[in-house]
């Protein structure tokens, strides 16, 4: 023989049925099967007939089929775990500098001053704030502070010729002056200068020639 529980309620002259039974009357019983809820969860039908899953601490979704991350704690260092409901996986959202997927790493990286001259800085896979420089043509060094080759950028002007010397440059060119020749020297004329009448310029030492020379 097959019992289905009701609980009647008499309240003035409505009658209430709460049943762990489907229909008005208790008329239909549900029962969970072996599918309604993951292994994770403990199935159940509220008064209404509606199936509702209690899930384990660590899981979640509908049914208690997605794994609740968050509830590990995989966040270091003080970051905060984010859960996708709808995807089950987690991210975590650091404190400043701080980086990692799981907020593992320092930041060393967060100094901007720490590459010179353009050079990149890329953290190292570790959790004590390891840093390298990727420099950029022509620098090395660890900070990227050294000049490998000083002409390399071009520095003399007026095209004057760049000897590197001293960890540095010189330019040189004749009747410039100057740390890049950027500057012309004046040249002392004389009777013995330009010829053929020609007349000499206190600036470069240029001879202005009469007509025909």
């Amino acid at each position: 023989m097959r019992y289905f529980i009701s609980v009647v309620l008499q309240l003035v002259t409505h009658t209430v049925h709460l049943c762990i039974a489907a229909g008005d009357l208790c008329q239909s019983v549900r029962s969970c099967n072996s599918s309604s809820c993951s292994d994770h969860g403990n199935c159940s039908y509220n008064y209404n007939g509606a199936r509702n899953c209690t899930c384990e601490v660590g899981y979640l979704g509908p049914s208690c089929e997605q794994v609740d991350w968050c509830v590990y704690e995989p966040c270091m260092n003080n970051g905060s775990c984010l859960l996708n409901a709808s995807t089950g996986y987690y991210s975590c959202d650091c404190p400043p500098g701080i980086i990692g997927d799981n907020c593992s790493m320092v930041d060393a990286c967060r100094q901007s001053y720490l590459c010179a001259n353009g050079g990149t800085c890329v953290n190292l896979a570790d959790s004590h704030g390891g840093y390298t420089c990727n420099c950029v043509a022509n620098y090395t060094g660890s900070d990227c502070s050294i000049l490998i080759n000083p002409c390399f950028s071009h520095s003399c002007q007026n095209g004057a010729t760049c000897v590197p010397r001293d960890g540095g440059f010189h330019c040189s060119l004749t009747q410039f002056t100057g740390a890049r020749c950027e500057t012309q020297m004046s040249v002392r004329c004389n009777s013995s200068h330009c010829h053929n009448g020609g007349t000499c310029s206190q600036v470069g030492g240029v001879c202005d020639c009469l007509p025909g020379n």
